[in-house]
């Protein structure tokens, strides 16, 4: 193909027009130069030489849209099979019904192309003279098989779901998918970044880490924008031009400057933050008003902090103070009010810093687990707080006996979203393998009974549950003398053994499945670090999840819940890391126990229940409404 001398978004800015009923606050033909930095990164794509493009950025500065544009700019000009992975099924449908399929009837060069009819134009799969464009969600590997493509989008990629059975995740699958094109493929990734051990994160570090530089409208000192001051040793001379190779200097930037914006009383006066936040020229320290922003954008400078990133691997990073549409007094004002809120700042370092939120480290105190109690419904162990769809078992398996843990799983229907609930309903020790059959369910006990739980509706209807699922601590007994092997096989139809690993042992996923025992059974892999971070922190102290402990958990469980703290340690490379620690003689068996648990959500339960959850909307519509509406109401009185 004849590559065309028109510049990819001078095509861009001629042919795409933001439709109306996307909602955008600029609809009608786009104009790149609102945001000119996405030019240069619409250049760099557009180099022979780029096969990949990483986007690491926060929400709402036009990530997707550069994504969907691509995908344009490609069906007008150079037609070629073309591949887009979104999180799941259900986002790629609603995307494309919302968004994508309304950008491309509105751009002219691609709905001349389009074959509209009930055969060739679907909600997931659309042909063009040319080519065809698929839409796959993630963790579906059969849709991601058996089709070539020249261009993949990855859209959120950390949100992206993944198979457990297969070895692979759902982006690594897609781009395979581009082999037949190696020499002209492009692979476009993007995401609002969320943990540093997130895949965003990763592959931006990957890359070559672009910058976007702006210089100072007073002295001329470029610089690339960040919230708080940071110093960081860059591979360029303060103009730019690039230091011999080893060679580095520390670049110092500014930050946004609202300290002064105080009462009398001390108190921020968040009006005025909202109103006069400035920022400080790391150079003549000046004070810029956001009103020089748009003389500042059009004098960007796109510079790469990683000179030894392949040339083909391109990473960007994109964040709100960037944005003409996001204005620095908010960004200031929603720091102020997320300090004391670690979930509030980790949306605040993701959503508008376009950072991955790494946690500093911390201990886990009694004070923790007594505020899960006090926001849990009041139950008492070996009941049940509502009605429940599944129940759990997973054990620690040590070298004289067990720890064991039961989990409640179910929806909360009274609540618009219906999120996912879990509560404790038993945990203990045990002593030996047929006392692990008895407590779940599967044998019964001396007396000849079966151990179930209950539940009772509020017409007095009893329900009796046993556990369905359950996972096997294999890392200490199985390689002792196989019992764990043995015993999941036994019961292969509740249990599975499982084991904790790093990325070396995942490849890149959260949970994954790999033969043992001679090919007779999956063993369950996952992130150990990962999940113990969901664990203390998303569900315990930043109650990011419906998460919930009885009234009468004993001091035994409180022990080895908060036995577990995290510390700072250098490594090798330079890098500080948070490592983790276990400290007193009873151990942390419980809190491994409940870390799989979590493991099991990610790995099963979640989906099962979102099913559930997908068929109870379409059950019961006036209800869903009727909930939604009270939210909006509850919420509009609160703005109030």
């Amino acid at each position: 193909m004849v590559r065309p001398a028109q510049r990819i978004w001078e095509w861009i800015d001629e042919h795409v027009v933001i439709p109306q009923v996307v909602g955008s606050v600029n609809p009608g033909r786009l104009d790149t130069a609102q945001m000119p930095f996405w030019r240069g990164i619409y250049d760099l794509y557009w180099k022979r030489s780029t096969h990949y493009v990483t986007i690491c950025a926060s929400a709402r500065v036009g990530k997707t849209l550069f994504a969907i544009c691509c995908v344009l700019h490609k069906i007008g000009i150079w037609p070629n099979p073309i591949l887009w992975l979104d999180p799941t099924r259900k986002t790629a449908v609603a995307f494309s019904r919302a968004e994508l399929q309304a950008h491309m009837l509105e751009c002219e060069p691609v709905k001349a192309r389009a074959i509209i009819d009930k055969v060739h134009w679907t909600t997931l799969m659309m042909h063009f003279v040319g080519c065809i464009f698929r839409m796959v969600g993630g963790g579906s590997p059969a849709e991601l098989a058996g089709f070539q493509a020249e261009l993949v989008v990855i859209n959120e990629s950390d949100k992206v779901k993944h198979s457990v059975k297969a070895e692979s995740p759902s982006q690594e699958l897609a781009i395979v998918r581009t082999k037949q094109f190696r020499h002209t493929r492009k692979i476009i990734e993007e995401s609002t970044p969320t943990t540093e051990w997130g895949r965003i994160w990763r592959r931006f570090k990957e890359g070559s880490q672009h910058y976007v530089y702006l210089p100072c409208p007073h002295c001329g000192h470029k610089q690339r924008l960040t919230f708080f001051t940071e110093e960081k040793e860059v591979p360029f001379d303060a103009d730019g031009k690039p230091l011999k190779p080893g060679e580095k200097r520390t670049e110092k930037t500014g930050r946004f400057k609202f300290e002064h914006l105080k009462t009398a009383e001390g108190h921020y006066d968040l009006q005025r933050v909202e109103r006069e936040t400035v920022y400080e020229c790391a150079g003549c320290q000046g004070e810029i008003n956001q009103s020089h922003q748009p003389w500042m954008l059009r004098r960007y400078e796109l510079r790469s902090h990683n000179p030894k990133a392949p040339i083909d691997d391109i990473s960007v990073h994109v964040w709100a103070a960037l944005s003409p549409f996001e204005g620095w007094g908010m960004l200031s004002k929603k720091f102020l009010l997320a300090r004391g809120s670690a979930a509030k700042m980790h949306d605040f370092y993701n959503s508008d810093l376009g950072l991955p939120f790494i946690r500093k480290a911390t201990d886990i105190k009694i004070d923790d687990i007594e505020a899960v109690i006090a926001r849990s419904p009041e139950y008492f162990l070996r009941s049940i707080p509502r009605r429940p769809e599944f129940l759990t078992m997973c054990v620690d398996v040590q070298g004289d006996g067990f720890w064991w843990s039961i989990r409640a799983h179910g929806l909360a229907y009274d609540q618009p979203d219906l999120p996912i609930w879990t509560a404790l309903v038993d945990y203990g020790a045990a002593v030996s393998w047929p006392q692990i059959e008895e407590i779940a369910g599967i044998s019964t006990d001396k007396a000849g009974k079966i151990n179930q739980y209950t539940f009772t509706d509020a017409d007095g209807t009893v329900h009796e549950y046993i556990v369905t699922a359950g996972l096997i601590d294999s890392g200490y007994e199985a390689q002792q003398n196989k019992k764990v092997y043995a015993f999941t096989l036994k019961n292969a139809d509740v249990f599975s053994p499982s084991k904790g690993g790093g990325w070396q042992h995942l490849r890149g996923q959260d949970v994954r499945t790999s033969p043992v025992n001679d090919d007779q059974q999956e063993l369950v892999w996952y992130y150990d670090d990962g999940f113990k971070q969901q664990l203390y922190y998303h569900c315990i102290k930043e109650h990011k999840r419906l998460w919930w402990l009885p009234r009468n958990v004993g001091p035994d469980y409180k022990a080895q819940l908060t036995a577990e703290r995290t510390q700072e340690e250098q490594q090798p490379n330079g890098e500080t890391k948070l490592v983790w620690k276990v400290e007193g003689e009873q151990g942390n068996h419980i809190g491994d126990t409940e870390k799989m648990h979590e493991v099991l959500l990610d790995a099963a339960i979640e989906e099962k229940l979102s099913e559930i959850r997908e068929q109870w909307f379409k059950d019961n519509p006036d209800l869903a409404a009727a909930l939604q509406e009270e939210e909006e109401a509850e919420d509009e009185e609160g703005e109030d």
